[in-house]
């Protein structure tokens, strides 16, 4: 609620605004005026105004074409199997433990250092497709 002492307060703020407005009118140059009232106008009438023309607006479809592009180029080279001179790939035979004896973690890393048929293995194509299975 405004009391009347308020209301003097907000007239005298009201008219000092507007005289700062009026200056600032007082010191525009002819050029931003006639500019003003040009947009002020178009606003009226509807008329859009046209935008200046970007020059870099096919930019961004250019680039994301472009890495879309260069991903399926990537897959289709990822996909491709590669050629070795390998006839065939290699089995590896693996010989169980004797059931007789236990077994302790030293003995089983000591097994697996022994035989060298499961680097051989490690090393060949179908280790690298059963783990992307």
């Amino acid at each position: 609620m405004t009391t009347p002492r308020d209301q003097g307060t907000d007239d005298r703020f009201d008219a000092s605004i507007r005289a700062a407005h009026a200056d600032a009118l007082d010191h525009l140059s002819p050029r931003t005026r006639a500019q003003l009232q040009q947009r002020r106008r178009a606003a009226l009438a509807g008329t859009p105004t046209r935008a200046p023309a970007n020059p870099f607006r096919f930019v961004l479809p250019l680039a994301a074409a472009f890495a879309v592009g260069a991903v399926a180029i990537g897959v289709g080279l990822r996909s491709q199997p590669e050629t070795t001179n390998a006839t065939a790939p290699r089995v590896a035979s693996v010989t169980p433990a004797p059931a007789a004896t236990t077994t302790t973690d030293d003995t089983a890393y000591a097994t697996l250092e022994e035989n060298p048929d499961l680097y051989l293995w490690l090393a060949s194509e179908d280790a690298a497709t059963l783990a992307m299975e």
